[in-house]
């Protein structure tokens, strides 16, 4: 099972209860790629709109990205995992988004 995750830990509760309101439970995600055995895809957007949905206990809609949409994403292409999650970091250590546990 691929496991969803984030570099991005706050959240402005403003934004959150707007997006419940609007009903905006999109995501934007990284292709998957693979650590030690273990699948991942990261939030490049839409964390706001993950928490909403969260809230709203709906499931959110999953858009994965691809280099042209996110230039992160070209590290994935060249198969440098490091480079990408370095250059897709936010602002804390990367988590699991549904169980909060730190992955790396």
């Amino acid at each position: 099972m691929v496991k969803i995750i984030s570099s991005q830990i706050d959240r402005i509760q403003k934004i959150v209860d707007e997006k419940i309101a609007n009903q905006d439970f999109v995501v934007y995600l990284s292709p998957i790629f693979e650590i030690d055995g273990e699948e991942y895809q990261v939030i490049l957007d839409g964390h706001h709109s993950h928490e909403a949905a969260d809230r709203a206990g709906v499931e959110p809609e999953y858009v994965v990205m691809d280099a042209s949409d996110h230039g992160a994403i070209s590290y994935l292409d060249n198969g440098d995992i490091d480079g990408f999650l370095e250059a897709a970091y936010i602002d804390c250590q990367y988590y699991d988004v549904h169980t909060f546990k730190q992955v790396f």
